[in-house]
């Protein structure tokens, strides 16, 4: 079950890079592991946005499901305020965002969004000193 540090910026790049060797590897088709990429570059990058540091770690599901990879983001930040509002694009975990605040935020707000239409499972475990984010996306997912 490997798990990755993120702390710096370069840290993304290395979990991007991960996360599509470990879901290729699993048998998901290339633009299917490149959702995947997406999904850990949004999960870590809000370690360093919201939650100062943290690891993402990666291992394989199966369940009734069917076989499947599993993230689970963790960091040492608050918890949400709000995670519908949080899931919402255009949205922070406080409500919608100022266009003017974008640049600042270095987002729009579609970052979890994106992480919940690409996996087939979202949950958030809050902590005393932090949080996780696991999400599934399984091989044979019942995606239409």
């Amino acid at each position: 079950m490997p798990s990755y540090d993120v702390r710096d910026w370069v840290d993304v790049f290395c979990v991007q890079r991960k996360v599509f060797q470990f879901a290729a590897g699993l048998g998901f088709s290339k633009r299917e592991s490149g959702e995947l990429t997406i999904v850990a570059s949004e999960l870590a990058s809000n370690i360093l946005k919201y939650g100062i540091m943290g690891a993402i770690r990666v291992e394989t599901v199966e369940d009734e499901r069917g076989l499947g990879l599993t993230l689970a983001a963790s960091d040492r930040g608050p918890p949400f305020h709000s995670i519908a509002a949080a899931l919402q694009d255009g949205w922070s975990d406080r409500g919608p965002i100022d266009p003017l605040d974008m640049l600042k935020r270095r987002g729009i707000g579609g970052g979890l969004g994106a992480v919940l239409r690409f996996t087939d499972s979202f949950r958030v475990d809050s902590e005393t000193d932090g949080k996780t984010v696991h999400v599934v996306r399984y091989l044979r997912s019942p995606r239409i």
